[in-house]
């Protein structure tokens, strides 16, 4: 099983990176969604606002922060693929807050075969980064706009590449009860994988992602919906939240149109100012089981 896993994980990369006669979409890992409390919620989080992790879905999420918090995130994807993560937001002045985030892609031990055998000729890693700095800015009382500079940068095997990318968004409160967002993430140049020294392949393209959706708070509970579209294609993803007590919530989510994802589920632990966040993110098709945990400091 566990070689099989490797394989999946090996085709999932190089199927998205392989050089065609079209742009391919790279940075596979990068569409994963990114901390725990928001995954615990299937991703359904381009309207939520205060939450550090809350930009990468929505460059206008540090609104609402305030003060300087920083959530740090270990995620386990399948056997071998693991994504480190870490996100900050701050408010700057009144009307102003600071964000910004790295994340960490990695998959280990890929075997590589010049003709079928029982052991790998070799083993291969690949990796994606993601470093990502912007500002949010409150407009009106009610309405939040954000921007954010990034660069990606991939390197699978010997083969490095890089570009240049782009995230905006905006926050608007309809009542206090609910919250409409919007984004468009990862918007910039294609961008190809070579050798130093060598032409590059084929361009690889950024993957962009657009949301829109909207959140609804009553009481210590919150519903979320976002339609993504990602790849051409368009998923729904549903979330729910509920703080059953001072230290504790639970959340649940459901993402609709993905092959190997749907249900998720996740919790959270709160004391002080410190909050552990651990989300639960089962795949079809073999691949397992998925564990994201988050730690998160207010200071």
């Amino acid at each position: 099983m566990r070689s099989d896993k490797r394989i999946i994980a090996a085709a999932f990369i190089v199927l998205l990176t392989a050089p065609t006669t079209r742009s391919q979409d790279g940075l596979a890992l990068m569409k994963v969604e990114a901390g725990a409390r928001p995954s615990g919620m299937a991703g359904a989080f381009v309207a939520v606002a205060g939450d550090p992790n809350a930009s990468f879905y929505n460059p206008a999420g540090a609104a609402g922060t305030d003060r300087f918090t920083a959530s740090f995130g270990h995620n386990t994807h399948w056997e071998n693929i693991r994504i480190e993560t870490a996100y900050f937001a701050s408010n700057y002045t009144g009307r102003r807050w600071i964000h910004g985030g790295i994340r960490y892609a990695a998959v280990n031990d890929i075997e590589s075969r010049l003709a079928p055998t029982t052991e790998p000729d070799a083993y291969f890693d690949a990796h994606d980064i993601s470093m990502k700095a912007g500002l949010a800015y409150r407009l009106a009382e009610r309405l939040a706009v954000g921007a954010a500079l990034g660069w990606f940068i991939e390197k699978i095997d010997i083969y490095r590449g890089s570009a240049f990318n782009v995230d905006l968004g905006a926050l608007y409160d309809v009542t206090p009860e609910l919250s409409l967002g919007a984004s468009a993430t990862n918007l910039g140049s294609d961008f190809s994988l070579g050798i130093s020294g060598r032409p590059g392949t084929e361009k690889v393209s950024l993957p962009a992602t657009y949301r829109v959706g909207a959140v609804y708070r009553y009481d210590r509970y919150l519903g979320a919906a976002d339609l993504v579209v990602l790849n051409d294609q368009s998923h729904l993803h549903l979330g729910a939240e509920g703080r059953l007590h001072e230290y504790l919530a639970l959340r649940a989510g459901y993402m609709f149109n993905y092959d190997s994802r749907n249900f998720t589920a996740g919790a959270s632990f709160t004391h002080r100012k410190i909050t552990v966040d651990y989300a639960f993110v089962p795949y079809s098709n073999e691949l397992g089981t998925s564990h994201l945990f988050n730690l998160t400091v207010t200071l």
